[in-house]
């Protein structure tokens, strides 16, 4: 357990450069943040609405105690180009009591996605990125000589613990950079709820080029666990909504540059959906996992009803947050999603040995 001063501002190592010369003087590379402290419990949530009054979920979350927890976006509904009433909006979530207590108690990392950010569905065409982009940050606190102070776009990295437990956790930004995507004209259909089909195109782009390259190099700084969080989900797709399954060719990237530099044990956490499930998919022999909570305030049994054919076990529409639970000895994994009373909607282990690329 990580003591409580291990607070969200994360006053050590803010790496401001990629590059580093090692004690031989050959170059390497290094995460944007560096904590020696271990993690041993890492929460993350998804889609809170502070006006909803319903802030029972931050009971659940601090029961457990987490060392680390993930705002992995709709951490709001703030969908406006007025940046003062988004500011007013981002202020309604800091002076809830449950999140004051876990800003307090644990170290808290945040992403976006789009009712944050400023717009529904919205990518790189959204107007006020940067002015929203300047409010997040000040919002959960990035201190001034922050990476993601120097750069477009919130996506960062923390690395947590010294060798032998060195956890990951790569924070992406699916809106900065976000080609707009084709819709279809009719919502719906068999197992959707939603108007997204994959597209072909493949210039079309989620992460965009210099994200991409900062992603490359930090899968080659050396860990003993990546988490990979993204606001939509990576693996579940047939239900027609925003995901990675939209522009299928960035996919296959990410796994193309996980087996280049054999950047595993790995898996990738996501919301967005209101709904809590674990996707798991067969890529060449390494099973890849996306782990998605999402309905902190609210959630949708219809959308947690739509298809998922990577699924395993069941959905839970309950509201919900996502643990993550380390047991470095052991080398083993523990998945869990919360309802508000702190209880396990469902439980998942994984064998960090079973993560490993061939």
């Amino acid at each position: 357990m990580v003591a409580p001063d291990m607070k969200n501002c994360l006053l050590i190592c803010s790496c401001l450069v990629v590059w580093a010369l090692s004690a031989h003087g050959q170059a390497e590379l290094v995460p944007d943040v560096q904590d020696d402290r271990v993690v041993q419990r890492i929460g993350f949530g998804s889609c809170f609405n502070p006006k909803s009054k319903k802030y029972t979920i931050f009971d659940g979350i601090l029961r457990q105690k987490p060392d680390v927890f993930v705002f992995l976006g709709d951490n709001i509904y703030g969908d406006t180009t007025d940046m003062e009433l988004l500011a007013k909006k981002w202020g309604e979530l800091g002076a809830v009591e449950g999140f004051k207590k876990l800003r307090e108690t644990s170290t808290m990392l945040a992403t976006w996605d789009d009712h944050d950010y400023g717009v529904n569905d919205g990518g790189k065409s959204y107007p006020m990125r940067r002015e929203s982009e300047r409010i997040f940050l000040d919002f959960f606190q990035d201190p001034a000589d922050s990476p993601r102070r120097t750069r477009e776009g919130v996506y960062g990295s923390y690395m947590f613990g010294p060798p032998g437990k060195r956890c990951q956790i790569l924070l992406l930004d699916t809106r900065s950079f976000r080609d707009e995507l084709p819709r279809l004209n009719v919502k719906g259909g068999a197992g959707r709820v939603g108007w997204y089909e994959p597209t072909d195109d493949r210039t079309k782009t989620l992460l965009g080029e210099e994200q991409w390259k900062w992603l490359e190099e930090q899968l080659q700084v050396p860990a003993d666990l990546r988490i990979i969080a993204s606001s939509i989900q990576m693996l579940a797709h047939e239900k027609g909504m925003e995901n990675w399954g939209n522009t299928p060719h960035e996919l296959e990237r990410l796994f193309a540059l996980l087996k280049k530099h054999k950047a595993t044990p790995a898996f990738a956490i996501s919301g967005d959906v209101h709904f809590t499930e674990l996707s798991k998919r067969d890529v060449e022999g390494y099973p890849f996992y996306d782990f998605t909570s999402s309905g902190m305030s609210h959630a949708s049994k219809n959308w947690a009803n739509a298809a998922n054919s990577f699924r395993v076990g069941g959905a839970s529409w309950e509201m919900n947050a996502g643990m993550i639970e380390i047991d470095w000895d052991a080398k083993r994994v523990t998945l869990k999603a919360i309802n508000p009373e702190g209880e396990a909607l469902f439980s998942h282990q994984l064998a960090l040995d079973e993560l490993v690329m061939p």
